[in-house]
């Protein structure tokens, strides 16, 4: 590392964490006032409202990390500006771009952080936070029954259709299974019943007074008093999820529950949104650095209260136009994935632009 990148790594970090030290205290003083509140209420002890505080952290650190960077990006530029420095490097051969090539390589960085912080503190951090608030740990319990409930077999080409079922006892009545060819686009044959049940010691199900229909026309269908077949061996347990918050899983924790609710044929949509967000959002703060570098410098000529007013209309128009792409993505207009990035490529795509148009 050459003596000018140092230099501009340590005056960029610098900005970067007192920017993000005034951001995350506006915040933490906002919602000072929910924790008088809830201290004259009686609902919070004095450590109580110190954890609370402590929670709100992840989450705080995630929304304001991409304004740090843009702030602290726009405050490093500006300063060597107006030092006249960044023309004496410009005049010197040293073209702006390798200027700013190891402050975006931190801001990569930095975002690799908001992604594990994210991904690990930030679920933990929002269940917390919830139990604080409602007094007491919640404990969920999937329901006993279900109906009209649907299963795909794990690995399998087959569904269940029941009326009901019940997960403790294992019983289910109106049965139908359905089973496809290995292309999932053909009824090889339907098992009809009235009733059944579920054995936990074989783990397999019987059904009582089955009926067998097949695809081929050819075969006339089978009336079976007790039909058990081992590959139906779908624990009752299956047929019914526990609902969730999406913000308090992991992202592997947000695949499996999309697994398990594709295969009972649950809404999915919600948690595509999440997992979404959780591989696109942290990725702003590298995205947006480049719109900070670019204006840093460029409104130098004008006051630091244009340049900070730009910088801080175009972090939160991040957000705006964000927010507007998730809500597409969850009433279903967008994929949730194609949704989730395309704020970045539109703001990386000024950002490269802005660089490229850069004149000091």
């Amino acid at each position: 590392m050459k003596i000018l990148d140092r230099y501009i790594s340590k005056n960029f970090i610098k900005a970067f964490f007192l920017s993000l030290i005034a951001f995350m205290g506006i915040f933490i003083v906002s919602q000072l006032f929910r924790v008088v509140k809830y201290l004259s209420d009686g609902r919070f002890s004095v450590s109580d409202a110190g954890y609370y505080i402590v929670t709100l952290l992840p989450r705080i650190f995630i929304d304001v990390a991409p304004l740090a960077v843009l702030l602290g990006s726009m405050m490093t530029i500006s300063t060597m500006a107006s030092n006249l420095e960044i023309i004496s490097l410009k005049t010197s051969g040293i073209k702006f771009k390798r200027i700013i090539l190891f402050p975006i390589l931190i801001s990569a960085i930095i975002s690799g952080v908001v992604f594990y912080v994210n991904d690990t503190l930030y679920p933990t951090s929002i269940k917390i936070n919830r139990d604080l608030r409602r007094g007491e740990v919640e404990e969920r319990v999937a329901p006993v029954e279900k109906r009209n409930a649907f299963l795909r077999g794990e690995n399998s080409n087959y569904i269940y259709l029941m009326q009901k079922v019940n997960r403790v006892t294992g019983f289910a009545n109106n049965i139908e299974i359905i089973d496809l060819n290995k292309e999932f686009n053909k009824i090889e044959r339907i098992i009809t019943a009235p009733e059944g049940r579920y054995n936990f010691s074989k783990s397999v199900w019987t059904l009582k007074d089955a009926t067998i229909y097949y695809g081929d026309r050819m075969k006339k269908p089978k009336s079976i008093e007790y039909f058990r077949d081992n590959k139906y061996n779908d624990n009752p347990e299956h047929f019914i999820t526990l609902s969730v918050e999406p913000r308090t899983l992991s992202i592997k924790e947000l695949k499996k529950t999309i697994r398990e609710m594709k295969s009972i044929g649950g809404d999915t949509r919600e948690l595509l949104v999440e997992l979404g967000n959780r591989y696109s959002f942290p990725f702003a703060s590298f995205i947006i650095s480049f719109l900070g570098f670019a204006l840093g410098g460029r409104y130098v000529r004008g006051t630091s209260a244009v340049s900070l007013g730009i910088c801080v209309l175009l972090g939160y128009g991040y957000y705006v136009v964000q927010a507007s792409f998730e809500a597409l993505s969850a009433n279903g207009f967008l994929n949730p994935f194609i949704g989730g990035w395309i704020p970045n490529i539109i703001f990386l795509g000024v950002g490269i632009y802005l660089l490229n148009k850069a004149e000091y």
